[in-house]
């Protein structure tokens, strides 16, 4: 390029530069008055925002209302620069400084948080990783990501504190849910006493205090609403100069009208952001508030999560579908309220805000027509409101009998598949599917005449009414000059007219948010029914669903459940307790056993320890016996449904003790381990917490402990070779279904390596051998009176006599004899078993010579 080709490239520019000066400073001087000449972009911004400043104070100057639109855009445009600026930075610091460290401290976690003694929480939120060359393991086994899947190491991580939540929160909010269950009338469909009061008891759930960050939020959201009202009032008025400019042919006003119309739908477009911004936020909190709230309860030492079957006040569907409840009930609730509040603010803001404007242009009686014919719209549409709330909570039962359908489906599929039942399967979920399409289709059908009714109201007789309320200062305009009463009454036919289709709207979507309101009541009602459930079975005297006169619920159950428990005891002892199983009819209820007492051990020293001995913060040694133990043990012997399994719900208080004479003598928790029937195995957990069960990940290795350790129970337990399937101890972070992957017999070892894991000082099996060879059982029994293990056995096998000191006969009648093994009583007993066993061999050799009869006649024929 030559010398004369750049200069006319730099004149060109020169030149493009000049005009676009020129043309801002003739639009700031058509628009707002100002006249500038150079100067620096410091002192312009300075001179700029003083001159709208005295603009807008200014009552009398005709740029005031531009100026205001000017400033309020700037503030607008300004502050969200710098909280955005201001964001970005604090992040981008944060990451160089964690670049800076040359090596960030290494933290092992397989969850997101850890559980303290005093029921605090602490959370760990990771910020970023380090590279797997960092890896340092205490353990020698690779490192895990928070949710267990990764195997890269956490760098740094974020801590949270969560402090225990206060427990006479629920004892307060008890009553509180009591009163309202017993207090409510409904006769309406909407806004009905029923709804506000359950409403009322939630809402201090949701928002706890006046300093709550709720509030703020809320606080918030109604100032983007308000703030959003003015902006259309301004876009209104602005609208109509528009259309005066156009109109009159004043095109240098027209310019600057629309560079304020352009201006000013930037403060517009992000307060409509914010206002659906704070409104998911602020249903995100809510449903945190909600969730922890209920987990606190559901999930504790009372354990709610099982005495909930026992509830039989509550909805059926709420308890029989409580996974929905807890998620899908707790989602929709939080976000139809969220939902239905900012459809009810900003109408009834901007309901307020026009009709103040509007009177000053139609008059009172234009104001009190438009209102005449809200109430009237209201009262029609109220009144032929189909009943959402009612189908939606049929739906959202129906959904949640389908989606538990196909999870048991999953879950069982193999037994489904030996015992061929894939039609009945089909038949079952085609008619549960049927259910949820019938109950979908039904709120459809029900919407459809409500929907055209309110169309043909909202949008076609409010709009001719909106014509004939916006024509009123027209045809009562007495203006003096013809050509300025056009163009002023154009001017406030477009303004009133733009407000009429405003205010038009608003009360269009007040009126929709009668329909969300009443979808609002289903939801609301499905979750006051899950937290008044939740709150009678946390209640320490809980009466498991009992009835006795006229009390039911929350009646006080003193006279229900009337036993004694004495708990940090030395032993276990029951003494005349009734087993009787929970019902309706509490004491009065299906009794198995009656007047049972028994005690292990025998003797109680008074000196004995009352915690676990077991020292974590040394090295495990699994070889080492229980010292201070005698090793009692106890085997409760007796035919099926003659109530065993009921003495373990007794001894770990998932059952009552209803007599009054009864006393339950139980050890501390850490010193009683129970074993189930069925072994459970936890879904999306590693080896590892297969093991440890149910001591988490996360409290093993702050303990200091290391998979050597489980490796030496594991071999204890003759398990080891599942270790050789990886190499090393790598497969102690191996995850897998382990319910599906382990056999019957090792999933019973299991429980064994976890009795050996946490070492307590009692034990209660509940036919822990039943899938275990005999070879193998008679090692586990050994092993267990080898570390001097007081444990109790529930079998209906005699072979397992001879492993116990102690033996409680229980018969199908309920009645029952305790004997101590060794004596004259136990081995007459024993006799008797052996008699009865060569009785039945003495059939076998009748029924083999039948046999033998039966193949010499087929020969002969």
């Amino acid at each position: 390029m030559t010398a004369a080709e750049v200069r006319h490239r730099v004149l060109q520019v020169t030149d493009a530069r000049k005009r676009l000066l020129d043309l801002i400073q003739y639009a700031q001087r058509n628009s707002i008055g100002l006249r500038l000449h150079g100067g620096d972009i410091s002192d312009y911004f300075k001179v700029l925002v003083r001159h709208l400043l005295r603009l807008s104070k200014s009552l009398t100057h005709p740029h005031r209302k531009r100026a205001r639109i000017l400033l309020f855009s700037l503030v607008t445009a300004v502050g969200t620069v710098f909280l955005t600026g201001s964001y970005y930075m604090r992040k981008t610091y944060k990451r160089l400084r964690s670049y800076s460290q040359s090596k960030p401290p290494l933290l092992r976690r397989t969850r997101s948080q850890t559980r303290l003694e005093s029921g605090a929480r602490i959370m760990y939120i990771s910020e970023d990783k380090v590279s797997e060359e960092d890896q340092d393991d205490r353990s020698g086994a690779p490192v895990r990501h928070l949710d267990g899947v990764s195997s890269e190491r956490l760098g740094r991580t974020k801590k949270i504190f969560i402090p225990k939540r206060d427990g006479d929160v629920f004892e307060r909010d008890k009553y509180l849910f009591k009163s309202v269950e017993t207090s409510y009338e409904p006769h309406s469909q909407l806004f009905y006493s029923k709804f506000l009061n359950q409403m009322s008891a939630l809402i201090k759930i949701l928002i706890p205090s006046w300093l709550d960050k709720n509030v703020a939020l809320l606080s918030l959201q109604v100032f983007f609403l308000i703030m959003r009202t003015w902006l259309s009032l301004f876009v209104a008025r602005l609208d109509g100069q528009i259309v005066k400019d156009v109109i009159a042919g004043r095109g240098k006003g027209f310019l600057a009208d629309l560079a304020c119309w352009f201006i000013i739908a930037l403060p517009a477009s992000y307060t409509n952001g914010a206002i659906k911004f704070l409104q998911r936020k602020l249903s995100l909190n809510f449903r945190v508030y909600l969730t922890r709230y209920i987990h606190d309860m559901y999930l504790d030492e009372r354990l709610a999560f099982y005495k909930l079957i026992f509830d039989t006040q509550s909805d059926s569907s709420v308890i029989k579908n409580i996974d929905n409840s807890i998620t899908n009930d707790v989602t929709k609730f939080c976000d139809a309220f969220c939902s239905v509040f900012a459809d009810i603010a900003k109408p009834v803001i901007d309901l307020v805000f026009f009709a103040v404007y509007l009177r000053d242009n139609l008059g009172t009686f234009g104001v009190v027509g438009i209102f005449a014919n809200y109430f009237l719209t209201g009262y029609i549409l109220r009144k032929y409101t189909p009943p959402l709330g009612t189908l939606a909570s049929h739906k959202s039962s129906a959904e949640g009998d389908f989606y538990n359908y196909l999870l048991n489906m999953s879950s069982n599929n193999e037994e489904i598949a030996f015992y061929q039942g894939t039609e009945v399967e089909r038949a079952k979920v085609t008619e549960l599917y049927s259910n949820y399409f019938d109950n979908s289709l039904q709120i459809d059908q029900s919407k459809f005449n409500y929907t055209m009714m309110e169309d043909y109201i909202l949008k076609y007789t409010w709009s001719a009414l909106g014509y004939v309320f916006a024509s009123i200062p027209i045809v009562i305009s007495t203006l003096s000059s013809k050509e300025n009463l056009e163009n002023s009454n154009m001017r406030d036919f477009i303004v009133n007219k733009r407000l009429m289709l405003s205010l038009a709207d608003a009360g269009s979507r007040l009126m929709h948010s009668i329909k969300d309101i009443s979808q609002l009541t289903g939801y609301t009602n499905r979750v006051f029914v899950l937290l008044g459930a939740l709150h009678r079975v946390h209640f320490r005297r809980f009466n498991y669903g009992a009835f006795v006169g006229m009390e039911m619920g929350y009646g006080d159950s003193k006279d229900m459940v009337r036993g004694t428990v004495q708990r940090n005891f030395h032993g276990i002892r029951f003494e005349n307790i009734d087993i009787i199983i929970p019902s309706r009819r509490a004491g009065r209820g299906a009794k198995l056993i009656g007047t049972l007492t028994f005690q292990i051990p025998s003797v109680i020293e008074p000196s004995s320890k009352s915690s676990s001995i077991q020292d974590f913060k040394k090295n495990f040694d699994p070889n080492v016996p229980l010292i201070d133990s005698t090793g009692a043990s106890l085997l409760i012997l007796g035919p099926n449904s003659c109530g065993k399994s009921s003495i373990q719900r007794i001894i770990t208080e998932v059952w009552p003790v209803y007599n009054k004479n009864g006393l339950l003598s139980i050890p501390a928790p850490s010193n009683l381990f129970c074993v189930p029937q069925r072994p459970y195995f936890t879904r999306g957990g590693t080896f590892r917490d297969q093991i440890i069960y149910p001591m988490s990940s996360d409290e093993f290795f702050d303990r200091g402990l290391k998979d050597k350790n489980l490796a030496r129970i594991l071999k204890e337990v003759h398990l080891d070779y599942l270790l050789d399937r990886e190499i090393g101890c790598s497969y102690m972070d191996a995850v897998a279904d382990w319910k599906d992957v382990l056999s019957g017999g090792e999933k019973q070892r299991m429980n064994f390596a976890r009795i050996l894991f946490h070492r307590p000082r009692f034990v209660v099996l509940d036919e822990a051998t039943n899938a275990i060879s005999v070879d193998m059982e008679d090692y586990l029994f050994n092993l267990l009176k080898r570390y001097r293990f007081n444990f109790i056995t529930i079998s209906q096998r005699p072979s397992l006599i001879k492993y116990h000191d102690m033996l409680l006969e229980v018969d199908s009648s309920g009645s029952w004899q305790l004997q101590a093994l060794g004596t004259v009583e136990a081995i007459t007993s024993i006799d008797h078993e052996l008699d009865n066993l060569k009785g039945k061999l003495a059939d076998v050799v009748k029924l083999e010579e039948e046999r033998k009869a039966l193949r010499q006649k087929l020969e002969v024929s």
